[in-house]
């Protein structure tokens, strides 16, 4: 039986702590979290830090969700002692640190998991494989469209999801996804160019807003993501292909409610695909976490392998880097 320990307030318990709930061959035995009781959890010991988890030496696996640059010494210190990490993105505040936690953790034989969650979405996984088929032929280019309203900007908070330095900005924290699922659709990016926006909402003054120009060994690509969108709420990718047009997208969700919507000379169809049910009552993404979650216990038991890792967590952060380096600033 995998023993683990769930670190984090936030997302740790509502969306990771009901994923990794019920999973065959694995328990929760530990929660650090400054926010949960320990009534209902009678079976599982609850600490307030997460050193003093981590040294009681009872676990054979870590789930992390906290900000990247507290994720980066949580990480560092699980691993160097043997413990399996399933790690949210982005995996550390900058490129060097994500680059340690890669090499260690490779080092160290341990196994490792990023919270990756879209290409696990039903839809995403038929759009996915007619790509992989070249069902309407081959792709030439991708559009993503993403906008919403952050929290942090509408309720005018100051934390690292505002501050570049911490691994904040909407690039790092929300893009991270969007450059993973880019390559998981269309091969490794490149070449890229951007252009961010700023806003004075931002109280860490870390950016609200990317548009990528990009380049992919065998197409091009483009992406625009607003977390400074009031009452827009959409999350659109386009894919043009030599024969048709690929639609996925959903409004007013982060996982559920996506469409597949095929374009071609003869008309538009409609891709119906069978959906992924939740349990009552739960976050909304707690289902396609628990896929991951379900992957990584079977790795860690040495049934199976884990996929995406720290290589894909890595692998973000040197695409964030290298977007940065390449910027222009719009006010």
């Amino acid at each position: 039986m995998l023993r683990i320990g769930i670190i984090g307030s936030g997302f740790g318990l509502i969306g990771l702590m009901p994923a990794f709930r019920g999973i065959k061959g694995a328990k929760i035995v530990a929660i650090c979290s400054r926010k949960v009781s320990p009534l209902p959890y009678k079976d599982t010991k609850i600490y307030s830090h997460w050193k003093t988890m981590l040294d009681k030496k009872i676990l054979d696996a870590v789930v992390i969700a906290v900000p990247p640059h507290a994720q980066y010494k949580i990480a560092k210190s699980a691993i160097k002692k043997g413990i399996n990490v399933f790690a949210e993105k982005p995996l550390a505040a900058n490129l060097k640190e994500a680059r340690e936690l890669f090499v260690l953790a490779k080092r160290e034989g341990i196994v490792h998991g990023m919270d990756f969650e879209f290409p696990e979405v039903a839809e995403w996984k038929k759009v996915k494989k007619l790509l992989d088929r070249n069902a309407y032929g081959k792709l030439n280019h991708v559009s993503v469209n993403w906008d919403w309203m952050s929290g942090h900007l509408l309720n005018r908070r100051k934390n690292w999801k505002t501050n570049v330095a911490q691994g904040g900005g909407v690039l790092a924290y929300y893009f991270s996804h969007g450059l993973n699922y880019l390559e998981h659709f269309a091969g490794e990016i490149t070449d890229a160019k951007s252009a961010f926006t700023y806003s004075p909402l931002s109280l860490g003054g870390g950016e609200v807003g990317v548009d990528l120009l990009l380049k992919f060994k065998n197409a091009t690509g483009s992406a625009h993501v607003s977390c400074n969108s009031p009452g827009l709420i959409r999350h659109q990718l386009i894919f043009y292909c030599e024969r048709g047009v690929v639609v996925l997208e959903n409004r007013n969700s982060i996982v559920d409610n996506f469409q597949i919507r095929t374009y071609t000379n003869s008309g538009q169809s409609h891709v119906k695909v069978r959906k992924d049910k939740g349990r009552r009552g739960e976050d909304e993404r707690a289902k396609i976490v628990r896929i991951l979650a379900d992957r990584f216990v079977k790795a860690c038991a040495g049934k199976g392998k884990m996929y995406p890792t720290f290589a894909e967590g890595l692998r973000t952060h040197e695409l964030i880097e290298k977007i940065r380096t390449n910027t222009n600033r719009i006010k």
